[in-house]
């Protein structure tokens, strides 16, 4: 693994932890991005500005900088992608101040998607935002979901069965079913928060799927949580 890609994996595994942490740090994916961004603009090769090849103006010998990060950035097709971090290689090759390079947008050498319980239909967030990774990174794309669960139902309560089945169905099957693609260029992190129950005494606040189970992960051991993530994005 290449030192910009620990680096990165690093920081997706700190911003996953304060979330995870305190999930009231985020109300909508917006936020997630935000977060991400923080601990991305942290390494030093992100941190700095790079030459593109749009000239300052006409004759002009002085040429714009931009970073390699980007939010929002076009996918094709109409689509954006969530966070990008561009090769520094592809940079020099901007040639228009829409970030474009002989008309089309670059192929982020990182790209990442990211997802909340809010999403509508889950199954197709996870699905599109998959082969969108897959198509348009040319390194490494970052398919990471949070769910949050706000439900106050105690255990053992008919309330909490049905909550336990809606996150069954709509958030770890899924995520199963995702995996079956087996699409390598694509690092998938799935985490599930249980907030708040209606009783002292709770286990599982927080679940980390593996590739194949929803592993429980003690919140309070900043090292397990840490390692159970970036071993899911080796």
């Amino acid at each position: 693994m290449n030192e910009l890609k620990k680096r990165i994996d690093l920081a997706v595994a700190e911003m996953s932890i304060k979330i995870i942490k305190e999930p009231l740090s985020y109300f909508s994916e917006a936020d997630i991005q935000q977060l991400l961004v923080e601990e991305l603009r942290k390494i030093k090769l992100i941190s700095k500005t790079y030459l593109t090849s749009v000239r300052k103006g006409k004759n002009s010998k002085s040429r714009y900088s931009t970073s390699l990060l980007h939010r929002e950035y076009g996918g094709g097709g109409g689509t954006r992608i969530d966070v990008v971090i561009f090769d520094p290689d592809d940079v020099k090759n901007i040639d228009d101040v829409n970030l474009i390079s002989n008309k089309k947008y670059l192929k982020p050498l990182y790209a990442f998607e990211l997802g909340t319980e809010k999403s509508s239909d889950a199954s197709a967030h996870f699905q599109n935002d998959l082969e969108k990774l897959n198509k348009r990174t040319k390194g490494t794309g970052y398919l990471i979901h949070f769910y949050k669960d706000i439900t106050q139902a105690r255990t053992g309560t008919r309330s909490r069965a049905k909550t336990e089945d809606k996150i069954f169905n709509k958030f770890k099957q899924v995520f199963r079913i995702t995996q079956t693609k087996q699409i390598t260029n694509v690092k998938i992190l799935a985490i599930l928060l249980r907030t708040y129950r209606n009783q002292e005494r709770m286990r599982g606040k927080c679940e980390i799927f593996n590739g194949q189970d929803w592993i429980k992960t003690n919140v309070s051991n900043d090292d397990a949580l840490r390692s159970a993530i970036r071993k899911q994005l080796a």
